[in-house]
């Protein structure tokens, strides 16, 4: 991963095998038990891929919050967010851990685009609930969402 911060996550085992390609993964060091974090590891935070999503942002949309100069300049761009996920699938604490044209406004487009994402609530989500119990414990699940900027010309 490129991103500006280091992302800590952990490496699901046999317990959750049909679960583990979902979940993005860093070693944790030294688990407790088989796809359980150390008791030690206080940054380690899952991450859900391949969610179900019931809410996200419209073209409108994204051409509501597109930065002005950019568009006339016909500029892209593609940011990165970092999302905790609420127990009922809102988006709460993002930040942008990519942006490839820094500077130009769209990390902040796309900051405001994350209140129109919603994913289904964390109970719906296969990739959450068929993790351990413990790493589901772990606090809110997070999720890297892209966000692709694209003025045609």
């Amino acid at each position: 991963m490129s991103y500006s911060r280091k992302l800590m996550v952990l490496v699901v085992a046999a317990a959750a095998a049909s679960a583990s390609s979902a979940i993005a993964a860093d070693p944790a060091p030294a688990p407790a038990a088989a796809g359980c974090p150390s008791p030690d590891n206080k940054d380690a935070v899952a991450y859900i891929k391949n969610s179900k999503w019931i809410r996200h942002p419209t073209g409108d949309d994204v051409a509501k919050v597109y930065p002005p100069h950019e568009m006339r300049e016909h500029k892209s761009d593609r940011v990165v967010m970092d999302c905790a996920v609420s127990d009922d699938g809102s988006l709460q604490s993002c930040d942008v851990v990519e942006d490839k044209r820094p500077g130009l406004g769209f990390d902040k487009a796309a900051l405001s685009l994350s209140k129109l994402f919603k994913m289904a609530p964390l109970l719906e989500q296969p990739a959450f609930t068929g993790l351990p119990e413990c790493v589901r414990k772990l606090g809110a699940p997070h999720v890297v969402i892209p966000q692709d900027f694209f003025a045609g010309g």
